[in-house]
């Protein structure tokens, strides 16, 4: 009698410890890949739209810290982060090339566009060319009649201003807080801003139609886009796990094949806003060697320039 008692208490005793240890086991099973991202990208929609597949199809969970792409390469410098989806190519390609991160990917490209009030009080829409707009706002800004609204991040937005301005021979660090407002916000905050003020600023075209479908910036306009300075690329960077052991190096170059499949890439193509508006173009087809394997590769350095 109380060898059966003793073995009923083992076979309970040994249910209790399976089920108890099956739940890390569940738990275990997913994973979390840590992605930095410009405020753009967050800010359009984009990646609410896209993600839920991703991470159905590998059980993980992904955690998007948006900030500009500058600082989003910050955190990928310090291995905080597993991989980067940002804009800022000329940034990109030397952090590549300074072994921070494993290769960059292309993904797909919308276009910067100036926007401002409807009424357009500097003819900026009259403009050849977006130096020319640029231009324009600087004499009607010095002068008293326009406001420009600024990032003034680390971000790829603020890179591509930035480039527009020393075209013709300017610095931002010169121009008077009366008529240039440098905020350190993001994307949708500046164009909040730019409303408010009845200012100018520079846009991605993704963000400005995702903010302008919500009704809170009915006044600002689109008023110049086409220029080929204004192309807007983006792109994905696993970083480098030689230098930081902890990244989840495996499911990083899953979320790059993902990203790059054609079925994601199709995903992308058909995200608009809500009038219809296509926000962002897929290129990935044009990028770059399709990695293929989901364990750890070896990229000469060679091989990485080659990917751009």
């Amino acid at each position: 009698m109380k060898g059966k008692k003793l073995t009923t208490i083992i076979i309970v005793l040994i249910s209790v410890i399976l089920v108890f240890a099956a739940v890390p086991l569940a738990l275990q099973q997913e994973q979390t890949l840590r992605l930095a991202t410009t405020t753009s990208a967050y800010d359009s929609g984009l990646l609410d739209y896209i993600l839920p597949d991703f991470e159905k199809r590998y059980n993980c969970k992904v955690d998007v810290i948006a900030v500009g792409s500058g600082q989003a390469m910050e955190l990928g410098k310090n291995g905080d982060v597993d991989i980067l989806f940002v804009h800022s190519p000329d940034i990109e390609k030397q952090f590549v090339k300074d072994g921070y991160g494993e290769f960059r990917r292309l993904v797909c490209y919308n276009q910067f566009v100036i926007v401002g009030p409807a009424e357009d009080p500097v003819n900026v829409s009259h403009a050849r060319d977006a130096k020319e707009a640029f231009l324009k706002i600087f004499q009607n800004g010095t002068s008293g009649k326009a406001i420009f609204v600024s990032r003034g991040d680390n971000s790829g937005t603020y890179a591509k201003e930035r480039e527009i301005w020393s075209l013709l021979g300017m610095n931002t660090s010169s121009f008077n807080n009366t008529w240039y407002l440098s905020t350190g916000q993001g994307m949708g905050a500046v164009l909040d801003i730019a409303h408010e003020k009845r200012g100018y600023t520079l846009s991605d075209e993704a963000t400005f139609y995702t903010r302008k479908g919500t009704g809170i910036i009915p006044d600002l306009e689109i008023l110049f886009k086409g220029d080929p300075i204004l192309y807007n690329q983006y792109s994905v960077i696993p970083i480098n796990h030689t230098r930081w052991s902890h990244i989840n190096y495996e499911l990083a170059i899953n979320f790059v094949n993902w990203i790059t499949s054609p079925e994601t890439q199709q995903l992308i193509g058909n995200f608009t806003d809500a009038y219809g508006h296509k926000l962002f173009v897929p290129n990935a087809a044009s990028g770059a060697i399709m990695i293929s394997c989901v364990v750890e590769i070896q990229i000469s350095a060679s091989e990485r320039n080659n990917w751009w």
